[in-house]
């Protein structure tokens, strides 16, 4: 009975989310027209079509930034959860929530250090011209 129970209260929503989802988009397509033109196919540059080879080469300045920020923010989110434990007085709590921070730090260590020389490196910062 639990398990019949546990499958209608999770499984079949996400059964009948993605049934919906699938029959949705079949429905779409078959009423929106697919014939490809050259203009659709197109590339546009801010409702332009482009001529030429492109101006400026997209530098990824903050690629470093953005993987030091999804490096640290899981992290810093599971310090926040540790923190709010009621480890006092309990020593093998506290021993088992400094083994998984260590951990968590150690894996996520080689990741943040990347990132660091990734900030670093001047050509990212450069526009080719």
């Amino acid at each position: 009975m639990a398990l019949t129970q546990a499958f209608l209260a999770f499984g079949l929503p996400i059964i009948i989310f993605l049934g919906a989802g699938l029959g949705g988009y079949k429905i779409i397509s078959l009423i929106v027209p697919s014939k490809p033109n050259p203009v659709k196919l197109s590339r546009f540059e801010a409702g332009n079509i482009p001529t030429g080879e492109g101006r400026l080469w997209f530098p990824l300045q903050y690629y470093g930034y953005l993987l030091v920020y999804t490096t640290l923010e899981p992290l810093i989110v599971f310090l926040f959860l540790v923190a709010s434990a009621s480890y006092s007085g309990n020593l093998i709590l506290f021993r088992n929530l400094v083994a998984v921070v260590g951990t968590f730090i150690v894996v996520l260590y080689p990741i943040l250090n990347y990132a660091i020389k990734q900030i670093n490196i001047v050509l990212n910062w450069e526009l080719r011209r």
